[in-house]
């Protein structure tokens, strides 16, 4: 489980790199509002199509060849982000780049979508049914304390390159170059990962029609329901927050990334306290105390303008609720879903979460580009349409789902499990 600890480390490292520095690199090529609202949502369709693509291959072919495979495609793309770097700096197809830009990006989202069920498969066998919750949550502390630490000091160099030197887009190049060595590195450690055995049976083929017919009458499709309505809601907004921090308040690259990860940062500070919180009191509860926080996070974003605001006033309760949120999200369809069955089932879920994050996404680039208010600013109004979104999920469908624990017989013994 070191190994785990160790991939996921550089793993994060290169995923926070790109749902951190995609925005701002998109703005600096010229994009448009409703480009950057495409490629803040698009790219979650595109995901769960690679998770089914995932899911199926793993009926045939071994976990560790199609996990690998899915980070070494993500490797790949970096690559192709310097290109664009360079075409711009060199005023070639200025014009096309930000459409180049969605596309390579939604390849990357693709391939990320296909080595999530051979993670979440393999992730479940290992780690025994009473530990997650404290596993899950020391892993990941030591993996995105890592990853925040490296990013907040790019983030200095990018503001470095671009007001020191006049030079961003190299800062960019040198970014996308950091991504793609920590993306082989990552590769590298999941060959020594430990794979247990995992042999696929007919009997445990799951059909997608099946499932959606299934959604209003069992738990796990009324928590999928949930989750799914309340991520509607969010991507409303999500999209344009950074672009809100970049272009309304002005805040210079070190600043926005600095507020773009303290809510992380706060997580990572009640990660354990969360996750002693799951294996004693379940995850439903755990689901709640989130709940109960994230409908009004929108709200703040229309009255609070300074940094000092934005984190005391938003970014300590987004850590909290969030982090309580995802945790809890996570164990919950570990413990809902039979051991083989969990690769199609992730696949299916996060295809309807995509579903609701890209029409959210449309729905909020739509409201912020073709509606002008003149009594509301656009981005505040599209922060309380999605707080409004948000509160309905939370008080229609929470408590129409309820614990339930599958008990699975651990693989591993809890000591193996050290980090």
């Amino acid at each position: 489980m070191k190994v785990s600890i160790a991939e996921g480390s550089f793993g994060v490292f290169s995923s926070v790199l790109a749902d951190n520095y995609i925005v701002p690199f998109s703005l600096s090529i010229n994009s448009s509002l409703f480009q950057v609202g495409i490629i803040s949502s698009l790219g979650n369709l595109v995901s769960p199509i690679g998770q089914m693509i995932g899911s199926h291959q793993i009926e045939y072919k071994s976990r560790k060849y199609v996990l690998i495979s899915g980070i070494l495609g993500q490797a790949f793309i970096w690559p192709l982000l310097i290109v664009i770097a360079l075409l711009y700096q060199l005023d070639f197809f200025q014009s096309y780049l930000p459409w180049i830009l969605i596309i390579i990006f939604l390849l990357y989202m693709l391939f990320s979508g296909i080595m999530t069920p051979p993670w979440f498969s393999l992730m479940g066998d290992i780690v025994p049914e009473n530990y997650r919750g404290k596993y899950f949550a020391k892993r990941n502390l030591i993996t995105q304390s890592i990853g925040i630490l490296g990013i907040i000091l790019l983030s200095f160099m990018l503001d470095w390159f671009k007001f020191g030197l006049n030079l961003v887009y190299y800062g960019f190049i040198l970014l996308f170059i950091f991504g793609f060595i920590t993306r082989l590195i990552s590769a590298f450690l999941y060959t020594k990962h430990y794979y247990p055995p995992f042999f696929f049976e007919t009997a445990d083929h799951v059909k997608t029609l099946q499932f959606i017919k299934e959604i209003p009458k069992s738990n796990f499709g009324k928590f999928t329901l949930f989750v799914s309505l309340l991520t509607l809601g969010q991507w409303i907004a999500k999209p344009f927050f950074s672009v809100y921090m970049l272009t309304q308040l002005e805040f210079e690259y070190s600043l926005f990334i600095t507020i773009n990860l303290s809510s992380t940062l706060v997580g990572l500070l009640f990660f354990p306290l969360l996750g002693r919180f799951s294996d004693r009191y379940g995850n439903v509860r755990l689901l709640r105390i989130g709940a109960i926080i994230i409908p009004f996070l929108p709200f703040f974003w229309i009255f609070y303008v300074t940094p000092l605001q934005i984190f005391f006033g938003i970014q300590i309760f987004s850590g909290i609720g969030w982090t309580a949120f995802n945790l809890a999200t996570s164990n919950f369809i570990y413990d809902n879903i039979p051991s083989k069955r969990r690769g199609k089932y992730i696949a299916i879920y996060n295809s309807l979460i995509g579903l609701a994050i890209i029409g959210g996404g449309i729905l909020g680039s739509v409201l912020i580009s073709f509606i002008d208010l003149s009594f509301m600013n656009s981005y505040h109004f599209i922060f309380l349409v999605s707080g409004i979104l948000r509160i309905t999920a939370v008080f229609v469908l929470l408590r129409k789902f309820k614990e339930v624990r599958v008990s699975t017989k651990p693989i591993l013994n809890i000591k193996e499990l050290s980090i």
